[in-house]
């Protein structure tokens, strides 16, 4: 299956959308268009409501584009209303490496938090 992303600003943070699968074969478009669309944005949401699945390979390229952005000291955050989709990030140990949230005001608010330094509870 294909993956699409679509792009939105909201305030100083991009949106990017993605519908479909986040794996093997859709890594190098997703890493692609990232780069086109986020290379140098502080501030960087990534709405994965409609997304299926993310393999391993999905979720090395989640890890690398928080490094990345963690390099120019912005943020990544996920939104991620599917429980399953977070239970991956919690079997593979990941889950403190994001920014979690299950709706935009509830990741904004997360995010802020981040920033702030305190906790991220959702």
């Amino acid at each position: 299956m294909a993956l699409n992303v679509s792009s939105e600003r909201r305030g100083d943070v991009l949106v990017l959308a993605l519908t479909g699968e986040l794996d093997i074969y859709t890594v190098p478009s997703f890493r692609e268009t990232v780069d086109r669309l986020a290379k140098d944005e502080p501030g960087i949401m990534l709405d994965l409501e409609a997304v299926s699945l993310i393999d391993s390979s999905g979720l090395g390229a989640l890890v690398s584009l928080a490094n990345q952005v963690g390099e120019r000291d912005g943020q990544l955050g996920l939104l991620c209303p599917q429980q399953s989709l977070r239970r991956v990030f919690e079997i593979t140990g990941l889950r403190r490496a994001f920014t979690f949230g299950t709706t935009f005001d509830e990741l904004t608010a997360a995010m802020d938090r981040t920033r702030e330094g305190t906790s991220n509870p959702a």
